[in-house]
């Protein structure tokens, strides 16, 4: 299977690391583009997460690639709340190094067209 790609739905999932459950591989590298409906915002929703701690990362930028805003910089074994981007576009890279591996992760992305609160 394909490590990360452009996923263009307005619900997706799960996303894994390669090979989950089982450990991915060492010198991974995935990246993901998250497209949804114009005007709509994305949600992301971990249902596990655990890499090499300070070592491998999953990078998660609100934007269409890594010289957009960063949300998270997500490193071990740790629950994410869920994370919400400020347009219809996010982009995630997971990287592994040579050493070391863990079960890695699982998420899920939804569209949310119901942002729009006044302040």
């Amino acid at each position: 299977m394909a490590c990360g790609g452009n996923l263009i739905s307005s619900t997706g999932g799960p996303v894994t690391s390669p090979n989950y459950p089982s450990n991915y591989g060492n010198n991974e590298i995935c990246e993901w583009l998250i497209t949804t409906t114009t005007g709509s915002v994305i949600r992301l929703t971990f249902d596990s997460f655990d890499v090499e701690d300070g070592f491998d990362f999953l990078k998660i930028y609100d934007g269409a690639n890594i010289h957009s805003p960063q949300f998270e910089s997500l490193t071990g074994s740790e629950s994410v709340s869920p994370i919400t981007s400020t347009s219809n576009v996010m982009f995630l890279i997971f990287t592994s190094d040579e050493s070391d591996t863990a079960q890695g992760f699982q998420f899920s992305y939804s569209e949310d067209i119901s942002f729009g609160i006044s302040t």
